[in-house]
């Protein structure tokens, strides 16, 4: 009995270490684990596309924003030109000339929407999905099923479209902000306006 445990016991180890060997990374990956829309396109991943419906069925008009992370695998620029939403909103808002993706780098993944969705037009609940077709200037288009999240703890910690003036959420760190002296306002850069697709 004792040498079947230890035989047992060598064999559990020997496939602990070759599982330990194992890595995944984005290029394996093709379905990461999160609750949002995934797609790969020629050069370009799109993960974790959703939006934050409410706890009733929104009433027609309402404007939902849209979370996602969009990495650009390739060395040139990419850009998102519009959204489509098959006529379920009126439009899709994103940075007048679309949202820029510099080569290499990522845009999105964090707790600012990426695409306003504006004037919904029939009653929309949450729980369910909604077909989204992309269309970027280099990695063509793509057309999946985004989901549309309750609201939840972890979710109310996102933001908004910020008003009137939408700026995406740049892959590269923050400057470092000037020192402000006391009484002082900080500085105010403009932000492109909204454009519809």
């Amino acid at each position: 009995m004792r040498a079947i445990l230890a035989a047992l016991c060598v064999a559990a180890a020997a496939v602990t270490a070759a599982c330990g060997d194992i890595t995944q990374d984005y290029y394996t990956q093709t379905m990461p684990q999160n609750e949002g829309a995934n797609v790969n396109l020629p050069g370009l991943l799109l993960r974790n596309a959703f939006i934050i419906g409410s706890q009733q069925p929104a009433a027609p008009g309402t404007d939902m924003p849209m979370y996602m992370m969009l990495l650009n695998e390739s060395g040139a620029a990419d850009r998102l030109l519009s959204v489509d939403t098959g006529g379920l909103f009126r439009e899709a808002r994103l940075p007048a000339g679309g949202l820029e993706i510099p080569g290499g780098r990522y845009v999105g993944g964090t707790a600012l929407p990426q695409v306003l969705l504006a004037g919904l037009t029939r009653p929309l609940g949450s729980g369910g999905t909604i077909p989204v077709t992309f269309r970027f200037q280099n990695a063509g288009t793509a057309r999946v099923d985004v989901p549309i999240l309750p609201p939840g703890t972890w979710r109310s910690t996102y933001s908004p479209w910020p008003g009137t003036s939408p700026s995406p959420s740049p892959a590269v760190s923050p400057s470092p902000s000037p020192a402000l002296s006391p009484g002082s306002s900080p500085p105010v850069s403009p932000s492109p306006s909204p454009a519809g697709s």
